[in-house]
């Protein structure tokens, strides 16, 4: 039996489709009970938990014998680095003293040691906890979601221009969720041997200029990408919601996310989908 955390969001939902598709038995876990009855009806198992229950997701991960780890968002009106560490702190103490094969844990593009770095800092520390767990242990780490624009695109449909926090002609590895997804079930079903880092990212780099001209395409309208300058992150962040703590964390992580180089010594994986295919697969279904 597979469990998988994160089933309700894009890369979860793919990582449980795949081992479904290839006829592996699946336990999701979601705290939601109308998406629980969803994946039964799809032929999984659905454990309705919140991760932060860590006796009752202690008692799910006793039922499995691999499983596939995504720490869930925060909500950004929230201190998200305490939120996200509180909830790897869970998810790990449910792992304690319980015996699997394998786990493959999601993870990020950059992860590194800090206290406010956003994912950056969060998910450094759940690979180096899941790692101290002693269990074969892969950490797929994905570059820029596609997905991170979609939220976007109903202000560059509306006006023809949408704002950005990346330089409108700086190039960065970016990758479909989906894509993501099928690489963590593969990794999943593969040999207990198969361990380690691993990167996942699309077929080409793409800059904000470029998600411009794609949505160009896509709806049938010229819209243009604006950056918004660094001074001007802070504010940004706050008028779309975030919390003072979230805002200060987000704007950290984007500073070392635009400044340092990427590490490419994890074997790297390219997943087949590029932006087109993946904006026309959202906005035009």
């Amino acid at each position: 039996m597979y469990g998988v955390l994160g089933a309700t969001g894009h890369v979860g939902r793919a990582v449980a489709n795949t081992l479904l598709a290839a006829g592996q038995p699946v336990t999701v876990v979601t705290r939601n009970l109308q998406k629980a009855q969803a994946w039964r009806h799809k032929g999984a198992s659905a454990a309705v938990v919140d991760v932060l229950d860590t006796p009752a997701l202690a008692a799910v991960f006793k039922t499995v014998t691999r499983v596939f780890l995504l720490n869930p968002p925060a909500n950004v009106a929230a201190d998200t680095d305490t939120e996200e560490r509180r909830s790897v702190q869970s998810i790990l103490a449910a792992l304690e003293g319980v015996s699997l094969e394998k786990i493959v844990l999601q993870s990020t593009y950059g992860a590194q040691p800090g206290p406010h770095c956003g994912d950056l800092g969060v998910l450094h520390e759940f690979e180096e906890g899941a790692r101290a767990l002693g269990t074969p242990l892969c950490c797929v780490r994905a570059a820029y979601y596609m997905s991170n624009w979609v939220p976007l695109a109903k202000q560059a449909k509306e006006t023809g221009v949408f704002s950005t926090l990346l330089p409108v002609d700086q190039k960065v590895p970016m990758v479909a969720p989906e894509d993501v997804g099928v690489l963590g079930a593969q990794l999943l079903m593969s040999s207990v041997e198969e361990t380690g880092l691993y990167a996942c990212e699309g077929p080409h780099n793409y800059s904000p200029r470029d998600v411009a001209a794609v949505f160009t395409q896509v709806f049938g309208r010229a819209i243009q990408a604006t950056s918004v300058p660094k001074a001007d992150w802070l504010a940004y962040y706050r008028q779309n919601g975030f919390s003072q703590q979230a805002a200060r964390s987000y704007a950290h992580m984007t500073e070392l996310f635009l400044e340092l180089p990427y590490d490419h010594s994890a074997p790297l994986h390219k997943g087949p989908t590029d932006l087109e295919a993946y904006f026309r697969s959202v906005f035009t279904g």
